[in-house]
């Protein structure tokens, strides 16, 4: 079999393959989720939120795609409820993380 073939069945088993996987991903509602901005985005995302006051929510479509955390001054070190610094052009957030729920609080 010549080196051609070979790699026409390869490449046309590689793209099925890609094909079926994309589907069940979509099926699932995947994210890859490989940097830690993305990971903490995603675990509050996750939760029940609670805002101080209503009429500083935030549409969760948004959340991913418009926020950034900024660690340097967040606090990660605590035990229980962990509080991020969640920025976007407009709001900034302080953001306590707790097991079941994530408490918003406006930042001026």
């Amino acid at each position: 079999m010549s080196f051609l073939k070979r790699l026409y069945f390869f490449l046309f088993g590689l793209s099925i393959g890609i094909i079926i996987l994309i589907f069940i991903m979509n099926k699932k509602d995947t994210r890859f989720n490989y940097s830690p901005n993305k990971r903490v985005l995603n675990d509050i995302y996750k939760k029940n939120w609670v805002f101080k006051n209503d009429k500083n929510s935030i549409s969760k479509e948004m959340f991913f795609s418009d926020f950034d955390v900024n660690f340097s001054k967040s606090n990660t070190k605590i035990d229980s409820c962990k509080v991020y610094y969640i920025e976007s052009e407009t709001k900034s957030f302080n953001v306590k993380n707790c097991e079941k729920s994530a408490f918003f609080i406006l930042n001026k």
